[in-house]
């Protein structure tokens, strides 16, 4: 039995010869580096660090300074006061200022400090999407490997059996040129020989078409001269159910988003009842000013005025919406225990149907295994029988249809479980 494991296809047309040979964790590599994805979610996560900065605003104090300088005029003009018309002069004036206000927001019912710990919260979940975000490009990437690989493996299994099936025409192509055969074994030979040569074909598609999906899995362009091989295949290793789901309810990405957005969505329910109690904030500002520019520089004893306030504001009545905006966020945090229970659900039942589908890949392997010893027997013999004239064409033919199709649920069921093993470990988010 050939050992399972990948040699680049040199099949004219499936891989450049320059193309790299690039192990699993070499696309990961890749896949790091290329993946918009990835890079999407690491700038979330970035303005969402801005918008922790940006939450202190509504605690620290607020300053600005102005400057101005106006100048008006006017032409001679009339002035009627009863029957009097008095003219006046031509007037232009000036008027200079510098001025700096201070406002401090002392008291909002709690609200500056909930903002703060929900711009934390929204940090912390967008930290765990971009871990979720690279869990889920190392299981796509992954699941894409071992689908060329599975594709690449069948390809030379199909290669094998067209060799077979061709020589099998030449065999009978010479019987029958001796009279040792019927010519009806020669069109038996060439239909063979014709199914072969297709399911190459259509092999030959599915690679490319499986290395196309790890391209764009990885982020790289179409035309990106890609091959990828694999060091050795190792059998699945398969958890207990219960320690599986316990890593899940720990590291699983999803669960553990679900119940920071619910954390920040009780803080937001808090920040909406702040609403109803006052809210309090100071001010104070300093100016200097006057008809000229001097004034706004010089003798500070002189040309200034301040002013110091404090605010003290509640609304008595706002249509409603103090209370419904209330009852939209506790409807909307109470409705995460929901949330959260249906993704447990969800997730504990695909753990338990995956442990099932890996355990039963494991025991087809092994099945598998002995077919394909017992499909190359079959062959010897039958071969070994018809040139002996004790076997008829089609028992070989036939023998050699078990053979591929021995071949062929062996790799297919090796790198199915593979398969299934990514899906499990992305569900526990041990990737």
């Amino acid at each position: 039995m050939r050992k399972l494991g990948l040699i680049l296809i040199t099949t004219a047309g499936i891989l450049n010869a320059s193309a790299p040979a690039l192990t699993l964790d070499e696309c990961l590599q890749l896949a790091a580096e290329k993946n918009p994805e990835l890079r999407i979610a690491n700038l979330q996560a970035q303005s969402a660090q801005q918008g922790v900065k940006a939450s202190y605003q509504s605690i620290l104090p607020y300053m600005t300074f102005s400057s101005s300088a106006t100048h008006s005029a006017g032409g001679k003009n009339e002035f009627i006061l009863g029957d009097t018309t008095l003219p006046t002069k031509k007037k232009s004036r000036s008027n200079f200022s510098n001025e700096l206000k201070y406002r401090q927001n002392l008291y909002d019912g709690g609200k500056w400090w909930n903002t703060i710990n929900y711009a934390r919260g929204n940090l912390a979940s967008a930290q765990v999407e971009v871990q979720g975000a690279r869990q889920q490009i190392v299981a796509n990437v992954t699941e894409k490997f071992y689908k060329v690989l599975k594709a690449q493996e069948l390809l030379k299994v199909y290669e094998v059996s067209l060799k077979n099936s061709q020589e099998q025409l030449k065999k009978t192509e010479e019987l029958l040129r001796i009279g040792q055969v019927a010519k009806k074994d020669l069109f038996k030979a060439q239909v063979q020989e014709g199914n072969s040569r297709l399911a190459v074909i259509r092999q030959t598609a599915e690679v490319d078409k499986s290395l196309s999906d790890l391209k764009v899995a990885i982020g790289v362009n179409p035309d990106f001269e890609l091959g990828i091989r694999e060091i050795s295949y190792q059998k699945p290793a398969v958890p207990e159910l219960k320690a599986a789901q316990t890593k899940a309810l720990e590291s699983n990405a999803t669960l553990r988003k679900l119940s920071l957005d619910k954390d920040n969505s009780y803080l937001n329910y808090k920040i909406a009842r702040g609403d109803l109690l006052p809210s309090v904030s100071s001010s104070f500002s300093y100016a200097r000013g006057g008809s000229e520019f001097a004034r706004t520089v010089s003798q500070f004893d002189k040309w200034w005025n301040t002013n110091l306030s404090l605010n003290i504001s509640y609304p008595l009545f706002d249509g409603y919406y103090r209370k419904a905006n209330i009852q939209q966020k506790m409807i909307a945090y109470r409705a995460y225990d929901d949330r959260i229970l249906s993704q447990k659900m969800g997730i504990f039942n695909q753990i338990e149907i995956l442990i099932r589908t890996i355990n039963t890949y494991n025991e087809m392997i092994s099945v598998n295994e002995l077919n394909l010893v017992s499909a190359e027997e079959d062959l010897r013999l039958a071969q070994e029988m018809y040139r002996l004239s004790s076997a008829t064409l089609l028992e070989v033919l036939d023998a050699q249809v078990n053979l591929t199709k021995a071949q062929g649920d062996l790799v297919a069921t090796k790198y199915d479980a593979k398969i299934a093993e990514v899906q499990l470990a992305l569900l526990m988010g041990t990737l």
